[in-house]
């Protein structure tokens, strides 16, 4: 009896479910009627919606092809070997000895087209350092607001690199601070970014070296496998602070198979790309950075910071290097100068000029044209400045050889820069760098010495040493006609010997008796050669004047 009442449900539950479903098939509903009429009464309506769709559809096809291109778009902030590079061995293993030890606070002084940006390179951009880079030729940032989201993007980027999970979650720090900025923009209408924003920045920046430090992938990798890892790892760290002891008890897990064994092997491998290296804080052309944002307060934090990453928590390397020795002045004022370490680079010795000369160079010179050419006048004219031997062999060639050193571009030049100073009672430079200076502002960049100042201090470098000591140059004549010089590229101002002197007696003479004493010099050997010749014109002059 209970099979047939089962039966009899079925056949009527299914004698139902037909006569439920088969008027459904063969109805219309109401709304569909009501959007066929209405294609049919209005077809241009019909027909803007269809075209606005097809636009519709095209913009995200735009839209996805756009984003697809930017994903092939080269980087910003390319840093690589410069092509050409040449010597400076000295340099180069005094900067890794630097690096290779506790992290230091090091000011990088050169004079323009001395090479200092292609000696880092050479140094920096190897797989020995991960490296954090500004350069303030092309900075991103001209005011506080700018350099808070290039400092963001700049970090964003240097933990990205380092293409690990974990440094992946400190990218996301310094992302979402710069868009945190960029929503109170939105919502405020105008937000300022403050001092205690940079503040909070670079707080960021020293929690997230302080991980970098603290992490170690290998046995991370292992300990997030499952929760009772995690837990022995733990407590092996609260207990002991070993990261090994944990890799060796995971080792020993017999709960684990074969497979996962496998994986775990893989996730090691991948694990091995993540490397600690020295990370190195590097600005170069730093002496813009006061000049770019006009906010004292805001570069004193930003400046401190850098010290606490240095000689407090030993953090990283920074290193800032400048082509203006008045830059200095300017650390001094903010209390940073008395924490770093300062290194000049020079010229190239005679000896890597003539090598760069011979490799480099001749062979790029016509056959008809090479027998012409040769090295000691070049060196004698130009010294070992690298670029300025370059550029005359490059002009000669164009001239077919009928150019000598004193009918260079870059003689003419140096002339006429110190005939300007000599014949004009003022003469107005564009001097940027004046920020950068203590007690001076970018309103007034008359020259503030004269033309008999400039005639003596030309006397003084056209004779052995061909230099003079800084601070008994301006003890004679003023130390704001010599700064002056110094910001008119006439003398250059080393602080410390360079690392390789191209003439030893230029230093030697002023340090004689063991103290090292900074010291000015012509710019480069070419206004030294201008020198002479102007000193000779002024003698011939006055003697004519004599006999009249």
């Amino acid at each position: 009896m209970a099979m047939m009442r089962v039966i009899t449900t079925r056949r009527l539950g299914a004698s139902l479910l037909k006569t439920t479903c088969v008027p459904l098939r063969h109805t219309r509903s109401f709304f569909g009627l009501g959007e066929i009429m209405g294609v049919l009464t209005n077809p241009a309506e019909t027909l803007r919606q269809l075209n606005e769709s097809r636009d519709m559809l095209k913009k995200a096809k735009e839209d996805m092809e756009l984003a697809d291109e930017a994903k092939k778009i080269p980087r910003k902030h390319t840093f690589s070997k410069l092509p050409g590079f040449h010597g400076r061995k000295v340099e180069q293993a005094q900067l890794r000895k630097i690096l290779s030890n506790s992290p230091k606070l090091t000011v990088l002084f050169g004079a323009t087209s001395v090479g200092k940006t292609a000696l880092l390179r050479e140094v920096l951009a190897t797989d020995d350092f991960h490296v954090v880079k500004f350069d303030l030729r092309i900075s991103g940032f001209a005011d506080v607001r700018t350099l808070y989201i290039a400092l963001c993007e700049q970090l964003e980027q240097f933990f990205e690199d380092m293409h690990d999970d974990e440094m992946q979650k400190q990218k996301l720090t310094f992302k979402h601070l710069a868009l945190g900025i960029m929503e109170k923009e939105k919502a405020d209408g105008g937000h300022e970014v403050t001092v205690a924003d940079i503040a909070g920045l670079m707080e960021s920046l020293q929690s997230a070296l302080l991980r970098y430090w603290e992490y170690d992938p290998r046995s991370s990798s292992k300990n997030e496998e499952d929760p009772e890892r995690q837990t022995e790892f733990a407590r092996d760290q609260s207990s002991q602070g070993q990261r090994t002891e944990t890799a060796e008890a995971s080792k020993g897990d017999s709960s684990m198979d074969t497979s996962e064994g496998a994986n775990n092997d893989r996730d090691a491998k991948g694990k091995d790309n993540f490397k600690k290296r020295p990370i190195v804080f590097l600005i170069d052309e730093a002496h813009k950075l006061p000049a770019l944002v006009d906010d004292h307060l805001s570069l004193k934090v930003f400046l401190d910071t850098l010290l606490v990453l240095t000689k407090q928590d030993r953090l990283c390397h920074v290193l800032l290097s400048t082509s203006d020795s008045l830059f200095h002045h300017f650390l001094r004022e903010m209390n940073f100068g008395y924490h770093a370490q300062l290194l000049t680079v020079g010229d190239c010795t005679s000896e890597d000029t003539h090598s760069y000369y011979t490799k480099q160079i001749v062979p790029s010179i016509p056959g008809n044209l090479a027998p012409h050419l040769e090295f000691e006048p070049i060196y004698h004219a130009f010294g070992g400045k690298l670029a300025h031997v370059n550029d005359y062999v490059d002009a000669w060639i164009n001239a077919d050889g009928k150019m000598t050193p004193y009918t260079s571009a870059i003689f003419i030049q140096a002339y006429t820069l110190l005939q300007f100073h000599l014949t004009r009672s003022k003469f107005e430079i564009y001097a940027p760098l004046s920020a950068a200076t203590a007690g001076t502002s970018t309103e007034n960049d008359d020259a503030k010495f004269s033309s008999e100042d400039l005639m003596y201090v030309m006397k003084m470098m056209v004779e052995e040493p061909y230099s003079m000591a800084y601070f008994d140059l301006c003890r004679k004549i003023g130390i704001g006609k010599v700064d002056s010089m110094v910001k008119s590229r006439i003398l250059e101002l080393r602080w410390t010997k360079s690392m390789t002197p191209e003439e030893h007696w230029n230093e030697r003479k002023w340090s004689e008796d063991g103290i090292e004493r900074p010291i000015v010099l012509p710019m480069t050997r070419i206004i030294r050669r201008a020198m002479e010749v102007v000193l000779k014109e002024e003698g011939a002059t006055r003697s004519h004047n004599q006999e009249a």
